[in-house]
């Protein structure tokens, strides 16, 4: 076989191969499929994976099975997908934390940029600042006047580096500084803030932490997002006082790097159709997330584009994962 001959063989092979693989992914999946949630059982995000995971297995003809795998600021979950068949078998949800932790530490067992690849941005999830209701302030100008007076001895509690993270931003963007009280989960952090021993508390915004904002036990300072939350419409915003702050978080789905690009878009148009049955979304909006369903470029880039807007900040910070 000649120089032309090879080169005609393997146009043709590749051709044959691009041909062959929507019809490959269209038959996806060919045995039970596993999602990895990086959280607890029991949890919001875990209840609304294993909604979808059941009308995703409607949908597949396969089932699909919803693992636990916390740890490790959420990356030995996502550790799992890393280290998995690029063929679309195991999926993972991941967080904000998937962005930051490879600029928290350089042990991370996998590469979050080649290891992985976004599939879809599935929700956004607001985060808030509340206080006791003796606090003195109510708004976020308040707020940042009474730090600015105060330096170092406005404390908030907050249960995740992210958080914390979030907050050094808005420190950096108005030239305050306040005290970073660790908690290691948010229920403890706001019996705390009821019981009047912690000051503020930065945490999502959620129906059951929204009901002891109307039962008066704490009170909403304001949102942290550039955009209001759909469960508090009339919040005032920190971005309306700080141009520029934004801090949301959002729940994305990663397969392993090197899965087929017409099998990452096949999955990802079954999660969003899933997304818009009635009962996955009323779901989603009860734990006061809002569905996103952005394209995997779309998904892609937003992974990118964070890392650079946190990379700064760890810098800042100093803050590390080992």
């Amino acid at each position: 076989m000649n120089l032309i001959q090879r080169l005609l063989a393997v146009a043709i092979a590749a051709t044959s191969f691009a041909a062959a693989a929507p019809a490959w992914a269209q038959s996806f999946p060919d045995k039970p499929v596993r999602l990895i949630v990086p959280f607890p059982p029991g949890g919001a995000t875990d209840a609304l994976a294993r909604l979808m995971g059941d009308k995703l297995a409607e949908r597949w003809k396969q089932p699909v099975v919803v693992e636990n795998r916390p740890g490790a600021n959420t990356a030995l979950g996502t550790d799992v997908v890393a280290k998995s068949k690029p063929d679309g078998h195991v999926l993972g949800i991941v967080t904000g934390s998937h962005v930051i932790n490879p600029l928290l530490t350089n042990k991370l067992p996998y590469d979050t940029l080649k290891d992985l690849t976004g599939v879809m941005a599935l929700t956004r999830f607001h985060m808030a600042l509340y206080a006791h209701p003796s606090f003195p302030a109510n708004t976020p100008a308040e707020l940042i006047a009474l730090a600015r007076r105060n330096p170092g001895k406005v404390a908030y509690a907050s249960a995740t580096t992210q958080t914390y993270l979030g907050m050094a931003l808005l420190e950096m963007k108005t030239g305050v500084k306040m005290q970073y009280v660790p908690y290691k989960g948010s229920s403890q952090a706001i019996n705390d803030l009821i019981g009047g021993h912690a000051q503020l508390m930065v945490d999502p915004v959620l129906q059951s932490t929204l009901e002891h904002v109307k039962s008066g036990r704490l009170k909403l300072i304001g949102t942290l997002g550039a955009t209001p939350a759909e469960l508090t419409p009339g919040a005032p915003g920190f971005s309306g006082v700080v141009p520029g702050y934004d801090f949301s978080g959002v729940f994305g789905l990663v397969a392993r790097g090197g899965t087929p690009p017409a099998l990452v878009s096949r999955i990802r148009d079954d999660f969003a159709a899933v997304m818009k049955l009635p009962e996955v979304a009323e779901r989603i909006r009860s734990i006061g997330q809002e569905p996103l369903a952005t394209t995997p470029d779309e998904y892609n880039a937003y992974i990118r584009d964070e890392m650079k807007k946190w990379e700064p900040v760890v810098q800042a910070t100093g803050a590390r994962l080992e």
